[in-house]
């Protein structure tokens, strides 16, 4: 998770400054009975072995912290039959990922239609920076609403039919690939080779040519790319660093591409998504104001009521009535 957590009030500008320390990325894998320990262990493996390399080295930027997930937690049987032990998805310890991986299986349809998983992946990707599907894994997020543009960032257009033996067609294969991407955009494209040779594919020409490519959007799709993330994750305390990773730019870069396609700066564009869940909360639901707060990294209610004064020129207690009492006009439609 981001160091941000463990800083105090954000202020009204609404991100947290993280120290300068390598950062602990929380990485989930959702289980479930039939999937595929092929892929599910490629993933881990990879990310064990990026750490490996990290150690020893100079320098250490992320280290991957590796959750085996579950709807209910305990034994969870792959496809093979072979049982893996897993922790509950939405327990106390994990109030949000990173990134949040489902890879596929057998059981993948079945998963797709088990109401509980479902509801806790909903929620799970709600909280979570990053969301992708591996092999037939994509079942279990179609069937919790959640859309496309929200899957990780991974582009599967690059993989044409002359990706050999590395293609996202083979179970180890997409994850392999997925795996890589993630650790090329945290930690660059020499470290993602140096994985790749042990799993003796680095030499394979498509698999450089993929790794020197995949991730590269423009600076536009990187900037609205961060603003639905900065939406997704509205509900915690952000920090200006963990937004800028999830684009994988530095603080002064993020912030000024930022202000120049968004016409605001992520400040000022979190607490516009915050005050819009606000709103949803106060109009759908009969939460105390403080929780309405907290619920949407406000802190309290007090600062949500002084935060409602000076965008709307009234309190979120009398919002909350005029909307109830069936007044119209929604001062959130009128922006920050």
């Amino acid at each position: 998770m981001s160091d941000a957590s463990t800083l105090g009030d954000a202020g009204d500008n609404g991100l947290y400054h993280p120290f300068k320390e390598p950062a602990v990325k929380l990485i989930g894998i959702l289980l479930y009975d039939g999937f595929s320990l092929l892929e599910a262990g490629t993933l881990a493996e990879v990310l064990h072995i990026a750490n490996e390399l990290q150690s020893s080295g100079q320098r250490r930027n992320v280290t991957y912290s590796v959750r085996l997930v579950s709807a209910c937690g305990g034994m969870i049987a792959c496809s093979s039959s072979v049982c893996v032990w897993t922790e509950r998805l939405g327990g106390q310890r994990f109030q949000g990922f990173d990134a949040l991986y489902i890879p596929g299986g057998t059981g993948a349809k079945r998963a797709a239609a088990d109401e509980v998983l479902i509801g806790l992946l909903t929620i799970a990707c709600s909280q979570t920076g990053m969301v992708n599907p591996l092999g037939n894994g994509d079942l279990l997020l179609t069937a919790a609403g959640i859309s496309r543009r929200d899957w990780g960032w991974v582009d599967r257009g690059i993989w044409g039919p002359e990706t050999s033996n590395v293609a996202a067609s083979t179970e180890r294969g997409d994850a392999l690939i997925n795996s890589l991407a993630l650790v090329k955009r945290d930690l660059g494209y020499d470290i993602a080779i140096a994985v790749a040779d042990h799993f003796t594919v680095s030499k394979d020409q498509n698999l450089t040519t993929m790794l020197s490519t995949m991730g590269a959007i423009t600076l536009a799709e990187k900037a609205q790319e961060s603003a639905r993330w900065l939406e997704r994750n509205c509900g915690r305390p952000i920090s200006i660093g963990e937004a800028a990773r999830t684009v994988a730019m530095s603080e002064r870069n993020f912030l000024r591409l930022f202000k120049r396609e968004m016409g605001v700066t992520p400040s000022q564009y979190l607490l516009q998504a915050r005050l819009i869940l606000s709103c949803e909360l106060l109009v759908r639901s009969d939460l105390p104001i403080d929780k309405i707060a907290r619920r949407v990294g406000l802190t309290n209610g007090e600062r949500l009521s002084k935060v409602f004064r000076r965008q709307f020129s009234m309190s979120a207690t009398e919002y909350r009535l005029r909307k109830k009492s069936g007044a119209t006009a929604d001062p959130a439609e009128s922006g920050t």
